[in-house]
Order: C-alpha cells, then sequence, then structure tokens
C-alpha cells in the first residue's frame, strides 16, 4: 500500500466515521418516540449509544492512519532533503 492510498483510507473513514457519528446523534433525538417521522426515529437509545461508540472508535482509528501517513510522509521529505 502506498502512501497516498493510505491517505485516502484514512480520510475516507473519517467521513463515513462523522457521517455515522451524524445519523446516530439523529437516532439519539428521536429515541423513545414512536415510528411516525413527524415524532422521531423509535430507535432503542441504548443501541444508538452502542453505535455511537462504534463510530467514535472508527473515527479514531482513522484519525491514527492520517497521522501515520503524515508522519512518514514528513520522515520521506527529511530523508530526500
Amino acid at each position: 500500500m502506498n502512501v497516498t492510498s493510505a491517505l485516502n483510507t484514512g480520510v475516507l473513514g473519517l467521513n463515513r466515521g462523522l457521517d455515522g457519528v451524524q445519523k446516530v446523534a439523529s437516532d439519539i433525538a428521536g429515541a423513545g418516540k414512536t415510528d411516525t417521522p413527524e415524532e422521531g426515529t423509535g430507535n432503542d437509545i441504548n443501541q444508538s449509544l452502542a453505535d455511537l461508540t462504534v463510530e467514535k472508535n472508527a473515527v479514531a482509528a482513522s484519525t491514527k492512519v492520517v497521522q501515520s501517513v503524515d508522519e512518514t510522509l514528513g520522515t520521506l521529505i527529511d530523508i530526500r532533503a
């Protein structure tokens, strides 16, 4: 895997994770309400909170990928300079 594809993978993971957090936040805001669109999602708040933890971990992992790519690129630039 080259550095560019690793960076793209990290950024894609960040975007997916942030989208997931936004969806879960919406689910939490509508949790416990009836299943009609006007009143909320009707989702279980415990499941939504568990999903939030999963999304948080996904964002953290993707952030570490981007940080590793940043460090690797910095090292490569220092070596070439």
